[in-house]
């Protein structure tokens, strides 16, 4: 019978290695295969000397015990090495034979690997991030973060963590002060200060091994995030006892609230706390031009903006026209001092608020040009769909842009200020 004619590459499969045989122009045969990740190669005048060396090698490789590097060498065969890479897999978090000799190669050899306990690296990176000239806000969140994270594994070292025990922990973390499990969005957060963390305890101080792959905190996989329900904002009502209240209680707290309910500013941007830049300061006022200048105030891009001073946020601000310089004052009063007006005017809590009042009210008054409203928050129009109420109505929107203060409040103010700094 007549054989069937070889093609090339010609593929030699023995004891589970593969290697190929590749015919050359000049007329000779190349062999080629892989062993320990490297490429081994020769050449040979006949296909069956290329075929016959392949064959020869394979068994040899898998018999010869100097080919083995470990101390105490395999038995000889496929087998041995197969139950190695179950056991790996099984107890290894999946990694296989040639990552575990990376590893030992990489950490044993070169003495790269230094256990550090949790608590220490999160010190470390926490230093390391002051020393950057990260805000001081997001070193608050670092540092909250980390303490709450220590709790639990502060002595533990870094490197024997594993995934689930994180995944674990943020599900059955809650708030120490209302007990209510941790939201989405807080799971999601912390979650992120502990990958970073883990990215800076493995690339400089060498705590956690370097496998070539993801570390344990990578591998916990983010919360998915819950339904998005109505966007929550004050009615006309709750911002007016809020205003009212501000004038018996903390008048600081004023021109905070105009800047956040008329003007639409982030907190951060109208109290300027925990942020590595100037506090807005009253002179970004232009009264006669009747527009409020936001520069370099958004706290990622440094964005500049304008914005139309209302009416409401003239007749709020009236008492406060003379005054030069910082428009808030304190250093970390912010969040206490809302909190308490809060509880006095016995107005509800909504995160940022006035900022989504402002975008559900202002957007009737623009006739939906979410163009135009994100021009004066700072935002894309993309970005705006998610943070105004949708059904809110055109009489809603003018009772909140005529909330003005009552007939003696400007003098009663003046009163106020002029006791602080007397002439």
């Amino acid at each position: 019978m007549r054989k069937s004619p070889v093609t090339f590459p010609y593929i030699v499969k023995k004891n589970g290695r593969e290697g190929r045989v590749k015919k050359w122009p000049s007329g000779k045969f190349g062999t080629y295969f892989r062993f320990a990740g490297k490429p081994m190669r020769n050449t040979f005048l006949s296909c069956e000397a290329a075929v016959r060396y392949l064959e020869t090698e394979f068994v040899k490789l898998d018999t010869d015990r100097s080919n083995s590097l470990a101390l105490a060498p395999l038995d000889g065969n496929v087998k041995s090495y197969h139950e190695l890479e179950q056991l790996l897999r099984q107890e290894g978090s999946g990694a296989s034979l040639r990552e575990a000799v990376t590893f030992y190669l990489a950490h044993h050899k070169k003495k790269k690997f230094k256990p550090e306990t949790v608590s220490a690296c999160a010190d470390a990176f926490v230093a390391d991030q002051k020393s950057n000239n990260i805000s001081p806000s997001q070193i608050k969140t670092l540092e909250k973060h980390f303490k709450r994270f220590n709790k639990t594994f502060g002595t533990r070292k870094i490197h024997e963590i594993v995934s689930l025990e994180i995944k674990n922990w943020l599900n059955q973390c809650a708030d120490e002060k209302t007990g209510k499990l941790w939201s989405v969005k807080t799971k999601t957060s912390v979650l992120g200060s502990l990958v970073s963390l883990s990215f800076y305890a493995k690339d400089q101080l060498h705590a956690i091994p370097e496998m070539g792959g993801k570390t344990e905190f990578q591998l916990v996989k983010r919360p998915k995030a819950d339904a998005k329900g109505e966007v929550e904002i004050y009615t006309p009502d709750e911002l007016k006892t809020l205003l009212e209240s501000a004038i018996e209680n903390d008048v600081d707290m004023i021109p905070i609230i105009v800047l956040g309910a008329f003007q639409g500013l982030r907190p951060a941007e109208a109290h300027g706390e925990g942020v590595n830049r100037a506090k807005l300061p009253w002179e970004s006022f232009a009264w006669d031009d009747g527009v409020l200048w936001i520069t370099g105030q958004k706290v990622r891009s440094k964005q500049s903006r304008s914005i139309p001073i209302h009416s409401a946020t003239k007749k709020w601000l009236a008492p406060f026209m003379d005054l030069k310089g910082a428009i808030w004052m304190h250093k970390q009063a912010h969040s206490k001092k809302l909190i308490s007006l809060r509880k006095k005017a016995k107005v509800r809590s909504i995160s940022d608020g006035f900022r989504h009042s402002y975008a559900s009210y202002r957007i009737r008054q623009l006739k939906n040009d979410l163009t135009g409203l994100a021009g004066e928050m700072g935002n894309s129009p993309k970005e705006l769909i998610d943070s105004y109420k949708k059904n809110v109505t055109d009489s809603a929107s003018d009772q909140w842009f005529s909330i003005f203060p009552p007939a003696d409040y400007v003098e009663k103010i003046k009163a106020v200020l002029a006791l602080r700094n007397p002439a």
